[in-house]
């Protein structure tokens, strides 16, 4: 089969013909039909936060058909549309039991970060892993599930956002356009920051309120517009310690910072702050089953609609990751294996 190689760190991928993926009797074979492009995958590039055994075969935003079954295997069944949720997990850990799939303890990688992906002809992933992709979502939009959508999902979730409230998302690439689908769709007042003003044509579209470029001399808009108090979430997906430091000043006494974005940057908000103003600061990664569920559930309905910038076909994935490495795209890459 055909697949985009990571073979040494900080190199470009390497289209190649390799060996299709052997399966166990718990595991089935997918046939990828498209295949989002993340900014994990930038990080797996550089050997920033996730370093996997090379070669590799990234890709954690697939779907496809399923074309192969292991012995052990009821459902799915051949022919059906197929997402995964990515984290191959035990089931058993305290974690795994009360929902949190993410932070499973004995977990045994993550499908395309640390395991092979979707960046290929075929994939494949334990049974239990996977999810019926509705009719109405289709293959392209569909396996942003994995990542893009169920990280919004599950900061949407942490937010635990109320009717009326104003929330400030700080950063409106893929999730943070998402989340404003359902913050919106929660009946909360949206005010969207970022340094592209492309994307801020998409949040208003999407229903932000107020659209600022990111700065501090956005800080007081932002509190006038949450009544002279402040916002009571601020969702930072960016994870810049400049960024964090606008979240910290622009959230009311006792109000939450979700944190989504990650990059290897220590967070400029001090405990004087966080003490005194009461603030809760709530990591947040990527959602259970659970709601990846719900995530396709919500895009079936029309809730959610994730933006889709560029599609580039196989061989030219590297230029699907040179856009989202220097933010030439406002919305999603993916990457169109097969035909729809």
């Amino acid at each position: 089969m055909k697949a985009a190689c990571l073979n040494s760190i900080g190199a470009p991928l390497a289209l190649e013909e390799v060996p299709e993926p052997t399966l166990e009797r718990d595991e089935v074979l997918v046939e990828t039909r498209a295949c989002g492009i993340c900014r994990t995958d930038i990080h797996i590039q550089d050997g920033l936060a996730y370093v996997p055994r090379l070669p590799h075969i990234p890709g954690h935003e697939p779907a496809g058909l399923v074309c192969a079954v292991g012995a052990q295997v009821g459902s799915p069944q051949i022919g059906d549309r197929v997402v995964p949720h990515l984290f191959l997990t035990c089931g058993e850990c305290i974690y795994c039991r009360t929902g949190r799939d993410a932070q499973c303890s004995r977990g045994r990688g993550i499908i395309g970060v640390t395991t092979g992906g979707g960046f290929a002809e075929y994939f494949k992933a334990p049974a239990r892993n996977l999810l019926l992709l509705p009719d109405e979502v289709p293959f392209e939009a569909g396996g942003l599930v994995s990542c893009a959508v169920v990280t919004a999902v599950r900061a949407y979730r942490r937010a635990q956002v109320q009717l009326a409230d104003p929330v400030l998302v700080l950063g409106v690439g893929g999730i943070g356009q998402i989340l404003i689908q359902l913050l919106k769709h929660a009946g909360a007042r949206v005010a969207a920051l970022s340094r592209s003003q492309a994307s801020l044509q998409i949040a208003a579209r999407l229903g932000a309120e107020l659209c600022l470029q990111a700065g501090a001399e956005a800080i007081p808009e932002i509190i006038q517009f949450a009544d002279g108090e402040g916002v009571a979430c601020a969702v930072e997906c960016v994870g810049l310690g400049t960024t964090m430091a606008l979240a910290a000043k622009c959230t009311r006494r006792g109000g939450r910072i979700v944190v989504v974005g990650e990059e290897a940057e220590f967070p400029a908000v001090d405990t004087i702050q966080i003490a005194q103003r009461e603030l809760e600061i709530v990591g947040s990664r990527n959602g259970s089953k659970q709601d990846a569920q719900d995530a396709l559930r919500w895009m079936a309905s029309g809730v959610i609609q994730p933006p889709i910038a560029e599609r580039v076909p196989l061989d030219r994935i590297n230029d699907g990751l040179d856009m989202v490495r220097h933010g030439r795209v406002h919305g999603r890459v993916v990457v169109k294996v097969r035909g729809d």
